[in-house]
């Protein structure tokens, strides 16, 4: 399928481009992904981020949004189509997308927001605080059938509830205590299909499959909205 970019106009946007690396056992290099933008962008209710073009990963490359002021959020709604028929390795997860990283506990290093498949191939959605303390959410189905799902997680630091939705419906939801936010003062950038964190020059949770309709707003969603969405992007052919 061969889509275009849909590009909303906002009071003011930043162009960022996507890239990827290959991973080698020492090292990886960034190049870039040819054709692809994200539209990272201000402007009220507007997302932040937004892409419409499918992406396909091999479970070697990865696409990121450059860091910006914008895109590191308290609040959060964040959406993605994936398709895959992948066997996680046991231990691992396979990240569709991620702002912050997997893998350490000190602050700017920790995950602001992120979806992904675990080693049961459910998909688990959450972010963690400065302290290094986790909050996260899993559905009870797996989602490796090779069919097109839609996942979408979101924040309320306001209410402070945690959901995660799958195919429009509510699968899972959790209250956090008061004054928990995510850590929003990593510069890492927001990354598809592979930890945005890199330690000691390796990059892991490598996903296999593909990713389209990628949006991240920086405010929940209501339920309302979120049939909404997916009802309309349901209906585009992929």
């Amino acid at each position: 399928m061969n889509r275009k970019i849909f590009t909303i106009i906002g009071s003011s946007f930043v162009v960022s481009l996507l890239y990827f690396g290959l991973t080698t056992e020492e090292s990886y290099k960034n190049s870039f992904l040819n054709h692809i933008e994200i539209f990272a962008q201000e402007g009220d209710k507007l997302p932040v981020v937004k892409n419409s073009k499918i992406i396909n990963f091999t479970g070697v490359n990865y696409a990121d949004v450059v860091n910006s002021r914008d895109i590191n959020l308290n609040s959060f709604t964040v959406s993605v189509w994936f398709n895959t028929a992948m066997n996680v390795t046991s231990g691992n997860n396979a990240i569709l997308l991620n702002k912050g990283g997997f893998g350490s506990d000190r602050p700017a290093f920790n995950l602001n927001y992120g979806i992904w498949l675990n080693n049961r191939e459910k998909v688990t959605g959450g972010f963690e605080a400065s302290n290094g303390d986790d909050y996260s959410l899993t559905s009870q189905a797996s989602y490796d059938d090779g069919v097109w799902h839609n996942a979408i997680l979101s924040f309320d630091d306001e209410s402070h509830l945690l959901k995660l939705y799958m195919d429009g419906l509510e699968v899972a939801t959790n209250s956090t205590n008061i004054g928990i936010t995510p850590d929003t003062t990593g510069k890492q950038p927001i990354r598809l299909g592979a930890n945005s964190l890199v330690e000691k020059g390796k990059i892991n949770g490598n996903y296999t499959g593909q990713l389209d309709d990628i949006q991240v707003w920086d405010y929940a969603f209501t339920k309302e909205q979120v049939a909404s969405i997916f009802d309309t992007e349901s209906k585009i052919p992929r």
